[in-house]
């Protein structure tokens, strides 16, 4: 083996045998491949590959980058967390290397990942009840009331949500199936209110077989597979007329706040609705929450007692007048 392109084919048809997605695989190999282009030029085969080489393709993603073929201007530095997953990548690509016998030595076990904020800490868009009670109200067709209602009161994402079909519709028992991230399929209670949404579309004849998505297409799709945008730019929509902020996540994330309010110290039974693996990752949006009413006790706050009294003592920068 003389070249990373090939040891690229071999790492991918691996992470194929794996389970891993085809998203994810085609990521690793849009990476892998900048990879092979930048060690071609080096003059580098995957067995003579540094650390310091890795070094090197890693630092093009720390400074302003040559812009895409599309586009104009230089693209600015890749965020921390990219940084991170092109590490992962290059790890996982040279750990299979050694399994394999084509490198001796992993040149990535001195490179670290680069620390990333606590999601908590993120500046992340928050939208509020009366932000999503203000996007109902700004509704003007069923594909606008039936992707917002399906994420505000299911809180799926939004690749689930595009997908949702007819068929996955159980109106009788009230019942929802949703195929969730990672080929997970998750069945979900309908809430009353939803329910009676989806019943008023039945009787409109938004759908007219049971392979109809339950956000219909405004006009005939031109790919084979549909694509999640559709959720977004309805999103978008609204908020823009709205006059608000948000978009698919930030009203996900609405939707972990909601129900703790109205369900509190049910924790799995929201991880079991987010889909998420780990209870971790359901208590970041409820941290976020919990420290923004913590805040709110600054309210109260008051210095009109100080204000009113007659007598203010120096600040000690008053100016020096003249005699």
């Amino acid at each position: 083996m003389s070249d990373h392109g090939y040891a690229i084919d071999l790492y991918v048809g691996e992470l194929a045998r794996r389970g891993c997605r085809e998203a994810t695989r085609i990521k690793y190999q849009e990476v892998l491949y900048e990879f092979a282009d930048h060690m071609e030029r080096l003059g580098r085969a995957p067995w003579e590959t540094t650390t310091n080489d890795c070094r090197s393709f890693l630092d093009c993603f720390t400074r302003p980058r040559p812009p895409r073929r599309w586009q104009r201007d230089l693209r600015p530095p890749a965020s921390a967390s990219t940084v991170a997953l092109y590490v992962s990548i290059l790890r996982g690509y040279f750990t299979f290397l050694k399994d394999e016998g084509i490198v001796e030595q992993n040149p990535m076990d001195p490179i670290r990942r680069p620390p990333r904020k606590r999601p908590e800490d993120l500046d992340v868009v928050t939208t509020s009840s009366s932000d999503i009670a203000r996007m109902f109200a700004a509704c003007r067709e069923w594909d606008e009331l039936l992707g917002l209602a399906t994420v505000c009161y299911l809180g799926p994402r939004r690749k689930a949500a595009a997908h949702l079909r007819r068929g996955d519709l159980d109106l009788e028992r009230g019942l929802v199936r949703f195929r969730e991230k990672g080929g997970k399929v998750i069945v979900k209670p309908i809430p009353g209110e939803l329910l009676a949404i989806y019943l008023e579309a039945e009787e409109a004849g938004v759908w007219l077989s049971s392979r109809d998505y339950v956000i219909p297409n405004r006009r005939p799709a031109r790919r084979r597979e549909r694509s999640s945008k559709v959720v977004y730019a309805i999103v978008k929509r609204l908020a823009e007329r709205a006059r608000v902020d948000a978009h698919p996540h930030s009203l996900r994330a609405a939707f972990a706040v909601q129900f703790d309010d109205q369900h509190p110290d049910q924790l799995i039974a929201l991880k079991e609705l987010l889909g998420h693996a780990r209870i971790e990752t359901t208590m970041v949006y409820l941290r976020r929450k919990n420290r923004a009413r913590a805040m709110e006790q600054v309210r109260d706050l008051s210095w009109s007692a100080l204000r009113a009294s007659p007598v203010m003592p120096p600040a000690g920068f008053e100016p020096a007048l003249r005699p």
